[in-house]
């Protein structure tokens, strides 16, 4: 569940809007900022200021930001070599 709020926040975040991050994840809106939500509740700290239909990073927002950004492309770097590795012991 972490993991699918990293993503959803990184989302909202690359696309500027929840409406946008929602459509690129296939999701609704609403499934979107509750997830962000819970992620702010699990972390008892905001990440996000709201302002209307816009919203600018919290100083824990920042930070967050940037070390999700290392994370996920980890776990992509990681996902890619354990196919890689898997196809290698099948041949």
């Amino acid at each position: 569940m972490l993991l699918k709020q990293i993503d959803d926040f990184l989302a909202v975040v690359d696309n500027e809007s929840f409406t946008k991050a929602a459509e690129k994840c296939g999701v609704s809106q609403s499934a979107i900022s509750q997830q962000i939500g819970a992620l702010e509740n699990k972390l008892d700290t905001k990440l996000l200021d709201r302002h209307n239909r816009t919203f600018t990073l919290t100083k824990a927002g920042e930070y967050f930001y940037e070390s999700a950004t290392v994370i996920r492309d980890q776990v992509n770097e990681m996902l890619k070599k354990t196919i890689a590795i898997g196809r290698e012991a099948t041949e």
